[in-house]
């Protein structure tokens, strides 16, 4: 029987790890009639392929799917010296060490999200907490109201979602799309006739757009970019967190009376089940890889978190354990088109488990209650309600 893999059909996100295991074993270049794509398994072909960008192009859409129509210039979609020009840009406001200005703020907010939740001793951890903190943050930095978060989250989960074993993107996802660019057009309008001396993001981003560094839908570009990748995969990483830390109360036990294991258990969760699951790239010449010939023009699936347990690479890549501290996953990615924001959703993670912990470290997971986004490129969950003692 030969291996079936479609990452579009809503079954297979469930628990896609067993058809991972599949790949890496019988067929390391697996090829989908069905939609006409191939998909890369193991650690070091992935490597090897998000290493050679010439080859594995992204200048046609990191989706297997055809992009949506009319999209602006992102990195995600560029190749260098493109890329390599416009990151450098974006880089220098997304340091590690101006995130870390960061921490007080972030801190707050999750004290505030979770204390309502307190003395009820239930909150679902992603509706209630996971959902609104990276949003809040993301319109920190661009400097969106408050009373727009909600709206814009929304436009970006209808953005990643798509319909049970459908190839495109669903017509609500691609409204969402033209909303979002047209609400961010309006704020760099607005925000062009005020600037002041802010540091805020968008206010450095539109100062080096009128420097003549990037242009103007390259800025617009990496607005829409930021809401999507900066709120999508952080919200579902501290839900992948949260679930995975119900399933292992030992690891969660030794996190109690250790924090100091806390950024290496970070590490563990997104090599173990990361919320990236895949990106696409496309060929720019025949690739010959196991015997197999892929042609030039052919769409390619990176399995992210299919590398990221294989047992090739990790030793005993299916446990769980967070005193591994894999600093050489590709759960954000890898070579030039590296998650440029990691070192913010890092960051995020561990302040919201520190208060997660603090306040509920004996939680106990709903799991009848749990409900999972749909898409080929991220997996997490929509809804995870915990309880615990209240306080």
């Amino acid at each position: 029987m030969t291996v079936q893999f479609d990452p579009f059909d809503h079954t297979v996100h469930d628990n896609p790890y067993p058809i991972y295991q599949e790949l890496r074993d019988r067929a390391p270049v697996y090829y989908n009639e069905k939609f006409g794509f191939w998909a890369l398994s193991r650690y070091a072909d992935c490597v090897a392929a998000l290493r050679d960008f010439k080859t594995y192009c992204n200048r046609f859409g990191q989706t297997l799917e055809p992009t949506a129509p009319g999209l602006l210039p992102i990195m995600l979609v560029m190749d260098p010296p493109d890329h390599t020009r416009l990151r450098k840009v974006v880089s220098r406001v997304l340091t590690p060490e101006r995130v870390q200005h960061l921490e007080s703020y972030i801190r707050a907010l999750a004290v505030e999200l979770l204390a309502p939740h307190r003395e009820r001793g239930q909150i679902d951890i992603v509706r209630d907490f996971s959902a609104k903190l990276p949003m809040a943050v993301i319109s920190r930095l661009l400097q969106v109201p408050r009373e727009d978060e909600d709206m814009i989250r929304g436009w970006t989960d209808d953005a990643v979602h798509r319909d049970d074993g459908v190839f495109r993107m669903p017509d609500r996802g691609v409204e969402s799309c033209g909303k979002l660019f047209a609400y961010f057009a309006d704020l760099i309008e607005r925000r062009r006739h005020q600037l002041g001396d802010g540091d805020d993001l968008l206010t450095l981003l539109i100062r080096t757009h009128e420097r003549g560094d990037i242009s103007y839908d390259e800025l617009l570009g990496f607005c829409f970019l930021l809401a999507i990748a900066g709120n999508e995969t952080t919200t579902k990483l501290i839900g992948n967190m949260a679930y995975q830390f119900y399933r292992h109360p030992d690891q969660r036990r030794m996190l109690l009376d250790d924090p100091a294991l806390l950024p290496g258990a970070i590490e563990e969760v997104m090599r173990f089940d990361g919320p990236t699951q895949m990106q696409a790239r496309t060929l720019t010449r025949d690739v010959e890889l196991h015997g197999v010939t892929m042609k030039e023009g052919d769409k390619v699936a990176i399995l992210f978190i299919s590398a990221n347990r294989d047992e090739r690479h990790y030793a005993d890549a299916g446990t769980f354990d967070i005193r591994r501290n894999p600093r050489d996953h590709i759960g954000f990615g890898f070579g030039a088109h590296a998650c440029v924001g990691a070192a913010l959703a890092r960051l995020e993670a561990k302040i919201a488990f520190e208060e997660i912990l603090r306040i509920m470290p004996d939680y106990t997971l709903d799991e009848a209650g749990l409900e999972r986004m749909h898409s080929p490129n991220v997996r997490g969950y929509t809804h995870v309600p915990l309880r615990f003692d209240p306080c």
